[in-house]
């Protein structure tokens, strides 16, 4: 029994069984953790406060008591989340002393299921891009290869699943943030519809579009997790993947990489095999709309919300002041024009975005989803691979020099703009050793569906093990 490879319900089986001590596994992966620090993966990791949590685990569960299913099992944070007890700095320079009075209620939930708070994750500075080149933290490098970037915004979070650091991370999803790095780290990633996730407490980009979600290794962690903090669980339904039916877009896959799209086109072959049929849908009718809502949506609510959130925890600093610490060029170039008159969005382009464009996105979906009988839409999670760190502008994508940030969140934005629940799976590896991902995107309010869907799949696609770790 190898401690770092086992999952979250493993661990809470065996932990609560008395097979394991909640110290034996801190420790493990607290000497995990030093291995690898050069990965980045974490901002903040209090040692000696996770031994203490786990110590309080196994004197209750000596007791005969446990606090609850995650009793002793560790699980990390991204850095843009309130933990008490450690720092929230959004991986920004003007954050990096502020200390939270509380737990964000999605962190309580699970610390009050029983999981050890493991620490704050590394992350794309305030959330805002795809690769965590963190310039406060350095960059969170992928195991896969060193050279690579893990995704964003949550980049630390699948960095530390896929090193084997942490069996599961909590970070946060407006555009992709949670699937990206997913996708890139060769792991499962879950983004709840919105609003099915509470989002108090958490660093904001956008009131509309931000959810915390799960990275893990195994869709039935992301089941566990997601009954935890929404306080219910239902019975998984078998044979899903039987008469499962699965919608092709053209948008989402015309324009990506040509090693992207063979993997993730042998995976829906495999689902056929399975029982899956697969359809091509017409997805015109998304994109006029998604483009007139989805950069004014998240740019004018950029700065309410941060300036709600500054002042609700009593951060001590104000928006204008965060904005101009910011570490990154890019990242300080999106806050500072919302601060001018003459780049922020104005109030009237924001109103006509949340009440016309977006209701009609959404409408679109609906429309997509019962004309065609379809039960998901499937896509590659990113047009691209991994791309190496410090490439942090522009990527060649089939010949042409591209934006990095848009091939990045290319199909995995137009659903989080609706609202939609979406999961990546593992899908394969290019050329042996990069990792790519095959997401799903089902109706508004459809994550039980999905849910299932990831359970049925989940030996047929386990988590993508870097060469270096699985030699180990």
């Amino acid at each position: 029994m190898y401690i770092p490879e086992l999952s979250c319900s493993e661990l809470a089986s065996l932990i609560s069984q008395g097979d394991l001590l909640a110290t034996e596994v801190c420790d493990a992966l607290i000497e995990r953790v030093q291995k690898y620090s050069g990965a980045n993966a974490f901002t903040e990791l209090d040692a000696e406060a996770v031994r203490q949590e786990a110590q309080e685990c196994d004197s209750l569960r000596a007791t005969g008591h446990t606090r609850g299913p995650l009793h002793g099992v560790p699980v990390s944070f991204k850095d843009n989340i309130n933990v008490l007890g450690y720092r929230t700095t959004a991986g920004t320079p003007g954050m990096r002393d502020f200390r939270p009075a509380s737990d964000a209620p999605v962190a309580r939930r699970l610390r009050q299921a029983g999981a050890v708070a493991f620490g704050k994750n590394n992350m794309h500075e305030l959330a805002y891009g795809t690769t965590t080149n963190n310039a406060l933290f350095g960059p969170a490098r992928n195991p896969f290869d060193p050279n690579l970037v893990c995704g964003g915004s949550s980049g630390g979070s699948a960095c530390a699943v896929a090193h084997r650091m942490v069996p599961a991370s909590i970070g946060t999803d407006t555009g992709g943030s949670v699937r990206i790095p997913a996708a890139f780290c060769g792991l499962w990633g879950y983004r709840p519809s919105s609003g099915r996730w509470p989002t108090a407490g958490i660093v904001p980009i956008s009131q509309t579009r931000d959810t915390p979600g799960p990275i893990a290794r195994t869709p039935a962690d992301l089941n566990l997790l997601d009954s935890l903090v929404v306080g219910f669980s239902e019975v998984p339904k078998p044979d899903m993947i039987r008469d499962l039916r699965i919608g092709i877009a053209k948008f989402f896959w015309d324009t990506a990489d040509a090693d992207v799209v063979k993997i993730c086109e042998e995976v829906l072959e495999q689902l056929q095999t399975m029982g899956a049929v697969v359809k091509v849908v017409d997805d015109r009718s998304l994109v006029a709309p998604h483009i007139a809502s989805t950069s004014n949506i998240a740019h004018y609510e950029g700065r309410v919300a941060l300036e709600e959130f500054l002042e609700i925890y009593n951060v001590g600093r104000s928006f204008e002041a965060v904005a101009r610490s910011v570490a990154s060029d890019g990242v300080r170039s999106i806050l500072m024009d919302q601060l001018s008159a003459e780049t922020m969005v104005a109030a009237e382009i924001y109103a006509e975005a949340v009440r016309v464009h977006r209701p009609e996105l959404q409408n679109s979906y609906r429309r997509i989803f019962r004309d065609n009988s379809i039960d998901v839409l499937a896509f590659p999670t990113s047009l691209i691979p991994p791309p190496h760190i410090g490439d942090d502008e522009t990527v060649i994508l089939n010949g042409k020099d591209v934006p990095l940030f848009t091939a990045s969140i290319h199909n995995t934005d137009v659903g989080s703009n609706a609202g939609l629940p979406g999961i990546t799976l593992p899908a394969g590896l290019i050329a042996g050793r990069i990792p790519v991902g095959l997401s799903f995107d089902a109706a508004a309010g459809a994550d039980r569906l999905l849910l299932d869907i990831a359970l049925c799949l989940g030996e047929s696609f386990p988590s993508l093990s870097p060469e270096n770790l699985a030699q180990e």
